[in-house]
């Protein structure tokens, strides 16, 4: 794959808050836990788990050893940019480097939050895969899923059935419909699906695939909320003339909504 510098976006360009980002401190501590982790791994294994994972290794042009890609959403790209001790620009030249890139036609419209935490919820499943962690407790009810689901719903009534194969298309999903309302399954990972169920009135989710087992049910939470936001960011563009309940605006980053407010 061949890449083009001025393709790459930092946290702080999506934030559109100059220097600094809210999240810097998040990218940080999941930099720290990168370099804690890769050292201890060969190439060949870290290949064979990144396929697993379905993300690519790649090699974006920064003199890195390699670079760790997702793509998460279509033209949501986030790229670990991996420096192995004395090769990267760090002061001290034994220690690893790591950073954070974001590339793609609509990593812009996603805040700055959920990025952070996707490429943290993507660097420990690659942990644990490498670890061979890939055992995960029986699934329990969760507040947090709930609570996001009740905070999200009133903008799904916005929807109607000729938006739904947009939408599925929006999250790199597959839409089945029925009487009784339609489904989107995401594979956020490869044997790794997250189903989000509506009916009109209430939403609901599934998790399966092979793989299903092998993240943990905060993980599973994690990715529904972030299909929720996705999902809301579509709604958001697809009816942007329209009064939005302020849930709709949160899944935005902060230099798309400066560049809405600007226009």
């Amino acid at each position: 794959m061949n890449f083009d510098k001025k393709n790459f976006k930092t946290i702080q360009q999506i934030d559109g808050t100059g220097i600094h980002s809210p999240h810097d401190g998040e990218l940080k501590t999941i930099a720290e836990s990168v370099k804690e982790f890769m050292p201890k791994s060969s190439r060949v294994d870290v290949e064979t788990v990144m396929q697993q994972a379905g993300g690519t290794l790649d090699d974006v042009g920064f003199g890195e050893d390699f670079t760790l890609g997702f793509e998460i959403f279509p033209g949501v790209r986030i790229h670990v940019v991996y420096f192995a001790p004395g090769t990267g620009d760090d002061e001290i030249e034994n220690e690893p480097d790591v950073k954070f890139l974001f590339s793609g036609d609509a990593v812009s419209l996603v805040s700055s939050e959920d990025l952070a935490s996707l490429a943290d919820l993507s660097m420990d499943y690659l942990r644990d895969l490498l670890a061979g962690n890939v055992t995960s407790p029986p699934e329990v009810p969760s507040d947090l899923l709930q609570r996001s689901i009740l905070q999200r719903i009133e903008p799904f009534t916005f929807l109607n059935k000729e938006d739904l194969p947009d939408l599925a298309a929006f999250v790199g999903g597959k839409l089945s419909a029925s009487k009784a309302g339609w489904q989107l399954r995401k594979a956020f990972f490869p044997g790794i699906d997250i189903i989000l169920k509506y009916d009109g009135r209430h939403i609901d989710f599934a998790r399966e695939g092979d793989n299903i087992n092998s993240i943990n049910n905060y993980a599973k939470d994690q990715l529904s909320i972030f299909l929720l936001n996705h999902c809301l960011r579509f709604i958001g563009t697809r009816y942007e003339g329209l009064a939005m309940p302020a849930i709709v605006g949160k899944a935005f980053s902060f230099s798309y909504l400066r560049s809405r407010s600007d226009s």
